[in-house]
C-alpha cells in the first residue's frame, strides 16, 4: 500500500462534499431501512478503501442509491473504491495487503477515465 495520505484526504473531502460523513447513518433502524429497500444493495457500518491507499471512510452504504456519486468521486480522483463489510475492513484487518483486501470486498466502483 502507498502511503500518501493527500490521496486519501482528497477522496475523504470528496465523500464529505457529496453527504458521505464519517460514520454516517442511512437510518435509525437497519432492520426497517431494508424493509422499505429490500431489493437495494445496502451495507450498514462499510469500509472504503481506496485501491493502493487504504482505508479512508466507514459508515452506512446504499449501493443501489449512493452508486453513481461513488462513480463521480472515482472518476474524478482516477481511483478505484472498494466496498468492504465492517469486519473484514476494521480492528486492524484494515492493515492487510491490497490483494487480501480486494478479495474482501463486497462491491468494487472503478474509475472509468
Amino acid at each position: 500500500m502507498k502511503i500518501d495520505e493527500s490521496v486519501n484526504d482528497n477522496v475523504k473531502s470528496a465523500l464529505c462534499d457529496a453527504g458521505f460523513n464519517c460514520g454516517r447513518m442511512i437510518s435509525g433502524s437497519k432492520s426497517h431501512y431494508l424493509s422499505i429497500y429490500p431489493n437495494n444493495e445496502v451495507y450498514f457500518n462499510a469500509n472504503i478503501v481506496v485501491e493502493g491507499y487504504g482505508k479512508c471512510w466507514f459508515g452506512d452504504l446504499d449501493i443501489t442509491r449512493d452508486r453513481k456519486t461513488l462513480q463521480k468521486i472515482a472518476n474524478k480522483h482516477r481511483i478505484n473504491l472498494w466496498i468492504l463489510r465492517e469486519h473484514d475492513c476494521r480492528f486492524g484487518r484494515e492493515q492487510r495487503p491490497d490483494t487480501e483486501l480486494k478479495k474482501d470486498a463486497v462491491c468494487i466502483i472503478k474509475s472509468e477515465v
